[in-house]
C-alpha cells in the first residue's frame, strides 16, 4: 500500500498527517464549519493519495521549505528608476 519512493519516517509522518486530518474533519463537521471540513478533507485526500502511490510524494516546484523560497539565479526583482 505505502508508496516505495519514501522513506519509512515519511511514511510514518504522512500516516500521523492523514490519521490528524481525518479526526479535524470530524470536529469541523460537528462545529459546522463546512469551508474548513472541505479543506481539512481534501488534505486527508493528499495524504492518502500519496501514501498508496496515487499521486508523487513531491512536486519539483514545490519542494524545499516553503516560507523560505530557493534563490533564482537571475533576480527578478524590481529595481528603483533612476532620475
Amino acid at each position: 500500500m505505502a508508496n516505495q519512493s519514501l522513506r519509512q519516517s515519511e511514511i510514518d509522518s504522512l500516516q500521523y498527517i492523514a490519521s490528524m486530518a481525518n479526526e479535524l474533519v470530524q470536529m469541523a463537521e460537528a462545529s459546522r464549519f463546512p469551508v474548513m471540513s472541505y479543506l481539512l478533507g481534501m488534505a486527508y485526500a493528499e495524504a492518502f493519495d500519496v501514501l498508496r502511490g496515487a499521486r508523487p510524494a513531491r512536486h519539483p516546484q514545490l519542494s524545499g521549505n516553503s516560507m523560505h523560497p530557493r534563490t533564482q539565479a537571475k533576480d527578478n526583482r524590481v529595481q528603483p528608476r533612476r532620475a
